[in-house]
């Protein structure tokens, strides 16, 4: 914990809610303690119950499964469904089974927010308004706050070799210095960034599970198993091939500058809350944030048919069941109100992350007050 950074991240905070508020969102801080999580088989809700003291009409006491808000989605789309528009919500969620360290915490502060009647461009304009908007402000706000040195991560100048150290950063002392920078946003499909970093046109393999299982092993000299599905080979070749690359310029260079990519346009497989493409539904209007080495945000043009949302439910919670984790009903009310949210979107963003940039830090540890690591050590 670094008492300066957290006063970095009080700032951003506050930044943040001007920036929305300025904008005309609305904000709403939805339940943290839900009966029925999402069904997303990569993300473990915690779980405990809750009693009602007071008897109830059937009688018995409660003790009804409850558990912390891994997102707050489900509340915010039912929020749209009953006719808002433009809300957002900034408050902490809860996930079980993360590491205690790097860029994971089981409890972050995140900010998620919905318009209606619109897609995933709409989040990216949002999004790198936003950072821009944060990032300027809090620059300015480390006069009197001593740090080894400068660092904006939007600002070219600013390089660093690929392995991540505060050490590593440098910034001219040029007369340069004091010109604007302007930094590119990138907004990359997957379908390029696989043809860019990885020499491969990804919609040849699209949902056939052999072709790509013999690119992996032959290409790219990864092991697949044979439980393995389209997606598991998939990330095998993107995480080690693709995910790297991404968030940064010049990825052959011993020295890098952070360059922020939008990458959007996904597989339809990895997409179960979003809308797919109109014009090829073999893709999906999803979209994430990389700068550097940080994933900052996830983001849908958000499905709203809710037969088809609870068939994808279904899928999610099978495959839990297949990897031995716990599993749930489906929330039937949230499905019920989905079509009437319209043709919305919404994108959650990790604002620990986005001070981990801004204060140079290598572990989110030294941006949270008293995280899990310290909480809960022996």
């Amino acid at each position: 914990m670094n008492l300066d950074k957290i006063i970095i991240r009080s700032k951003v905070v506050k930044l943040i809610r001007e920036f929305f508020d300025n904008q005309g969102f609305t904000e709403m801080l939805t339940p943290r303690l839900v009966g029925l999580p999402g069904q997303e088989p990569y993300l473990e809700p915690f779980w405990t119950s809750v009693t009602n003291n007071i008897p109830l009409v059937k009688g018995g006491k409660g003790g009804f499964p409850a558990a912390l808000i891994t997102s707050p989605e489900y509340s915010m789309k039912r929020l749209l469904a009953q006719g808002m528009d433009k809300i957002y919500d900034l408050g902490s969620c809860f996930r079980n089974n993360e590491p205690w360290d790097g860029t994971h915490d089981p409890e972050i502060l995140m900010i998620e927010w919905y318009r209606r009647d619109s897609g995933v461009d709409q989040l990216m304009d949002d999004t790198e308004q936003m950072i821009r908007f944060v990032s300027s402000h809090v620059i300015l706000a480390k006069a009197g706050i001593q740090y080894d040195k400068k660092f904006n991560p939007l600002d070219p100048r600013v390089s660093r070799k690929a392995t991540w150290s505060p050490r590593d950063f440098t910034s001219s002392d040029s007369p340069e210095d004091d010109k604007k920078v302007d930094v590119q946003f990138r907004r990359m499909t997957v379908e390029q960034a696989w043809r860019e970093y990885a020499g491969v046109e990804l919609a040849d393999y699209l949902g056939d599970r052999e072709a790509i299982a013999e690119l992996a092993r032959t290409k790219f000299n990864q092991t697949v198993n044979d439980d393995d599905d389209w997606d598991d080979i998939y990330f095998k070749i993107f995480l080690s091939k693709i995910e790297p690359n991404l968030g940064w310029s010049s990825p052959n260079s011993e020295f890098r500058t952070p360059n922020p990519v939008f990458l959007h346009c996904y597989p339809a497989s990895q997409a179960s809350l979003s809308r797919k493409c109109a014009d090829d539904p073999r893709w999906a209007e999803r979209v994430e944030l990389y700068i550097g080495d940080l994933e900052l945000a996830n983001g849908f043009a958000d499905l709203c048919d809710a037969d088809e949302q609870g068939k994808r439910f279904l899928e999610e919670r099978a495959l839990r069941s297949k990897q031995g984790k716990k599993t749930w009903a489906l929330d039937e009310r949230f499905l019920s109100e989905l079509p009437k949210m319209g043709n919305a979107a919404g994108i959650a963003f990790g604002v620990d992350r986005i001070v981990m940039l801004l204060t140079d830090s290598i572990s989110i540890n030294d941006v949270l007050p008293f995280p899990a690591s310290e909480r809960f050590s022996p």
